[in-house]
């Protein structure tokens, strides 16, 4: 019906457009920028720290965010734009589970510090088992943005949208299994005092440390938050009530991923672990070491290496 609409008129009304209205042009440019900023600092204290898997999940989720960004904006000037409409939602639906991937990779290394014969599963797997579940969530995701944007009717973008929310629901699961991992281990350390790591004493004690932990509780409730708020927006369809909204989309989307990225680019894992996270390699199990899953631990990177069979494989 607005099929030849382009700007939000007297015969173009805002409720025939994507999503109800034209994105706040302000407000777009300055999260389109906070994210550009966080990309230039995640790569810069990667590099400089060598924190490599950190790194990519990271700049790939910035990425991301800021492309989803310029798509808003561009969509504020044609807001009955599918093509920019699509751009926006994919990228920003896809965005915070790259950011949940740098989550999952620091505990393993965490557990590692307090000693690993208090966990019940072993580091390497706490890594593989996430990264698996939230490239699962990302393909549900992608492949629902995937399926919406080629549609050509209104079923065809009706399920992209479900695929979406699938994805979305999977990366639910996997937020509140690791919280439920991280609980337990939590509950198993304090129980095992006697058992935790004493090469890294130290290293628990300190300020950046426990600052470190405090900003990865900080970051899984800011994106959980955010996961649960998409999940209630994308149940209700295209152009829902709460998808007609933007004021909660800036807060519970924008806010919440915003300072997310940032906590962890104050308190980045690489000066968590400095100094000493190549000392870890004395703190691997022979059992480990016999089964060749994990190898060398070099003193000026964060990153521990698993290597099944002897073929590399960063974490």
């Amino acid at each position: 019906m607005w099929s030849n609409c382009t700007t939000v008129g007297p015969n173009c009304p805002a409720d025939g457009s994507g999503l109800s209205y034209p994105p706040n042009l302000a407000a777009n440019i300055i999260f389109a920028a906070l994210f550009g900023f966080s990309l230039i600092v995640h790569i810069f204290q990667g590099w400089r720290l060598r924190t490599w898997s950190f790194l990519a999940a990271y700049a790939l989720g910035s990425s991301t965010e800021v492309v989803g960004y310029i798509g808003r904006i561009l969509f504020h000037s044609n807001p009955y734009d599918l093509n920019r409409f699509l751009v926006q939602i994919v990228c920003l639906t896809m965005g915070p589970a790259f950011y949940s991937a740098g989550l999952y990779l620091c505990l393993a290394r965490i557990v590692i510090v307090y000693g690993e014969e208090i966990s019940r599963i072993r580091p390497a797997w706490y890594t593989r088992i996430f990264i698996t579940c939230d490239l699962i969530s990302l393909a549900l995701q992608g492949g629902g943005g995937g399926v919406a944007s080629s549609a050509t009717k209104p079923s065809t973008l009706s399920m992209g949208n479900n695929i979406m929310l699938a994805g979305l629901i999977f990366q639910i699961v996997t937020l509140v299994l690791f919280a439920v991992l991280c609980l337990e281990f939590s509950w198993r350390v304090h129980r095992s005092p006697h058992m935790k790591n004493v090469q890294f004493r130290s290293l628990r004690d300190s300020r950046r440390f426990r600052g470190f932990l405090l900003a990865a509780v900080a970051t899984f409730v800011l994106i959980f938050v955010r996961c649960v708020y998409r999940v209630v927006e994308l149940a209700g369809g295209w152009n829902n009530h709460l998808q007609r909204e933007e004021v909660p989309f800036i807060i519970l989307e924008s806010g919440m991923i915003t300072v997310a990225v940032f906590v962890f680019a104050v308190y980045h894992p690489g000066y968590a672990f400095k100094d000493v996270f190549g000392a870890l390699r004395a703190s691997v199990s022979s059992n480990d070491i016999q089964k060749g899953e994990i190898v060398e631990m070099r003193p000026e990177s964060v990153e521990t290496l698993f290597r099944p069979n002897k073929q590399a494989a960063s974490v």
